[in-house]
């Protein structure tokens, strides 16, 4: 599907069953993936790797920054990255999320995430 490298994807989720299950759908649709269980553990795997084209984040984790801080901070730092951010209980309000991004109530379907994660770096 992609040319060339394959985009870099950051995913942040602290429920390892849900991580894993989005971290496979993802590689199955050819992204390259780091995983973290904390925004802080994310926010490390950004430091290492500069090269993030997308972000998919939980909101609530624990410690700091939750998912809405992290997506704010990744937006920052890589303002071209595609933020998809996901939650079962909290649902953002206008201008919290990045512009652009995608916000995803729990539970949700891997293939839903995966189109729209596609359909945002097309845009890019």
């Amino acid at each position: 599907m992609f040319s060339g490298r394959s985009p870099f994807v950051l995913v942040v989720e602290d429920d390892p069953m849900i991580r894993m299950g989005l971290v496979d759908a993802l590689e199955e649709a050819g992204f390259r993936v780091i995983e973290a269980a904390t925004g802080a553990a994310g926010l490390y795997a950004l430091e290492k790797d500069e090269d993030l084209t997308a972000l998919l984040t939980d909101i609530e984790m624990p410690g700091t920054p939750d998912g809405l801080g992290l997506a704010q901070i990744v937006h920052e730092r890589c303002p071209e990255a595609a933020v998809i951010v996901m939650s079962g209980r909290i649902r953002p309000g206008v201008g919290m999320l990045p512009p652009n991004a995608r916000f995803f109530d729990k539970p949700y379907l891997h293939d839903e995430v995966v189109a729209a994660l596609q359909g945002l770096l097309e845009v890019k």
